[in-house]
Order: C-alpha cells, then structure tokens, then sequence
C-alpha cells in the first residue's frame, strides 16, 4: 500500500480539468465584443463588472479540502491528487469558521474533514446554506471493511473484530481514512467529486446568471448586462 504525504501540489492556483460544455459561450462573445467595440455605451466600472463576473464562471475550478489540526485536510488531498490527479486546496477550519471571520468567496466544491466533534460556531458554518456541493467526512475512525476486521496482510485482532461505536457526531458521516491511497473508504469521495463536477456547468451557469443580475440593477451594464443575460439563458438570437 501507498502512503501519500502532504506536495506542493495541494497549493492554490491548480485546476481540475472540466470538459462539459460551456453555457455561457454566447454571453462570452457579447461581452468580448463590447470592449473589442469601445463598451457599446457602457461605462467603464459596468463593463469591468461584467467582464470580473465573466471571470469567475471562467476561472479554474476551486476544489477545497478544510479541516482543522490534525484533521487529516492534507493527507486527504495528497490522496486525491494520487487516484485521480485533482488538486485541492486546504484550508484550515478554524479560520474560517472563527466568529466573526470575514466571509469568503464560496468555492465550487468543498470537503470537510472531522477528526472530533465540531464545536458549536463550526458546526453553525457548516450547516450555513450553500449553492455548491459540500461533503462531510469523519476522519480517524474505524470503518468497516465487508465485515471481516481485516487489515493489512489478512491481520486481524481483537480491535478489528470489534471495533469501537462511532461517536454519536459520526454517526452518518462517512468514515474516510486516506492514509492508503487504494482505502476503499476513499470511494465515497471520489463518487462524490465525480458527481459534483458533472454538475459545475449547471451551479457556475447559475453563479454566473446571479452575478450578472446585480450589474442589471446596479445600471452600469446597462443593455449589455441585460442581453448577457438573455445569451446566457439561451434566447438570444446571435
């Protein structure tokens, strides 16, 4: 078995590749002409907010592994970077869950690791609303194995035969231990990933559609913020 450890590979600035196609190809096109045509009657400060919400639909795809000490962020992210070669980025719980910690651009995909009961300010961020995918993972646990206790070289002991109960803050979480990339509990997230970035055109379409709607309202995107709107929504007729 492979033991993965922590690579510069898990830094920011890595992309998962996504090849679904792309809703917002002719919001694109109206938007990249009004600036190729001196902004179309737009003013300068509309159309930079149109072209930085254009920005974010197009930017690489943000996948985050968050978890606090020794929660197992990083062991996990090295695993995933090994089976399927994404790279994530991993933040630490307890900043962004601290009170009062100001609030971050929402990623596209995030996974949070648990090694112990959440507190009461880090259980509230992770029960905030979000428009991504989130996955909650239970970290140091035993987790079954088909049944047979079994570990590495058909070994099993009296632990393994009868391992202890989950706490009651696990109980439906999924154990995940990435310590061993081929762990089969590390299936359960790798469905979960697939399943999520089949779905970012439709949730970063969405994003898109919000951002643009708030130019609309604000008036400095004037006709164009309106007719990226229609492009996007696919009745526009170009």
């Amino acid at each position: 078995m492979r033991v993965p450890t922590a690579t510069p590979d898990t830094a920011p600035g890595t992309a998962v590749p996504c090849t679904a196609p792309d809703p917002a190809v002719r919001t694109r096109r109206i938007i990249g002409s009004a600036r190729e045509q001196g902004h179309g009657g737009v003013d300068t400060a509309g159309l930079r907010d149109l072209e930085a919400a254009l920005a974010r639909f197009d930017a690489p795809v943000d996948l985050r592994i968050r978890g606090g000490l020794g929660s197992g962020r990083r062991t996990l992210a090295a695993a995933l970077r090994e089976r399927r070669g994404w790279r994530a980025v991993v933040d630490d719980l307890d900043v962004i869950a601290a009170p009062g910690a100001p609030a971050a651009a929402p990623p596209d995909v995030e996974i949070v690791c648990l090694r112990t009961a959440p507190c009461r300010h880090e259980e509230a961020w992770i029960r905030r609303p979000r428009a991504h995918a989130l996955l909650v993972v239970a970290t140091g646990l035993d987790h079954p194995d088909d049944g047979e206790g079994q570990v590495e070289g058909g070994k099993g002991g009296d632990d393994d035969e009868n391992p202890a109960p989950r706490p009651r803050w696990a109980v439906d979480l999924p154990a995940v231990d990435a310590r061993c990339v081929d762990d089969i509990s590390l299936d359960v997230v790798i469905g979960f990933l697939d399943r999520a970035l089949d779905a970012l055109p439709a949730v970063r379409a969405a994003r898109l559609e919000a951002d643009l709607m708030q130019v609309a309202a604000r008036g400095g995107g004037g006709d164009l913020a309106e007719a990226a709107l229609c492009a996007l929504d696919g009745t526009a007729l170009l």
